[in-house]
């Protein structure tokens, strides 16, 4: 079951606008940063493997799951964004868009909450990234 999501997410990392990527230690995720100019094709591709979008209007919304994964990784402020894709057994694919304040950069970054140890290998791994 989860070799199908880290397919994906293996497809994802080949589409992405971006290809470098790095491990974010404080929120157990990989994180990619690039201009806002690409701020649409980014949304482009990202809806492909994180179908569901929510903003800070529309989190109340949200699968508790969802919800809970905005909450342990500090909420969805004004112009932030989460995406979810459907669990995969006990993992949760989760995407935060953040922009920074100074408008012309934005950080995605790509998460598996419930993830264990090795998983959280697997999916550096797919990213090319170290935990």
């Amino acid at each position: 079951m989860s070799s199908q999501l880290f397919s994906a997410l293996s497809r994802f990392r080949t589409a992405w606008l971006k290809r470098g990527w790095s491990y974010d230690n404080r929120f157990t995720c990989v994180a990619s940063t690039f201009d806002a100019d690409s701020a649409q094709d980014a949304r482009t591709i990202i809806a492909t493997t994180f179908p569901h979008a929510w903003s800070d209007r529309t989190l109340p919304s949200a699968p508790a799951i969802y919800r809970e994964v905005a909450k342990r990784t500090g909420g969805v402020r004004s112009a932030q964004m989460i995406f979810g894709a459907e669990p995969v057994g006990h993992l949760i694919p989760y995407g935060l868009w953040w922009p920074w304040e100074e408008g012309r950069t934005i950080s995605l970054r790509v998460g598996l909450d419930g993830a264990s140890q090795n998983e959280l290998v697997d999916m550096c791994q797919v990213f090319g990234t170290e935990l």
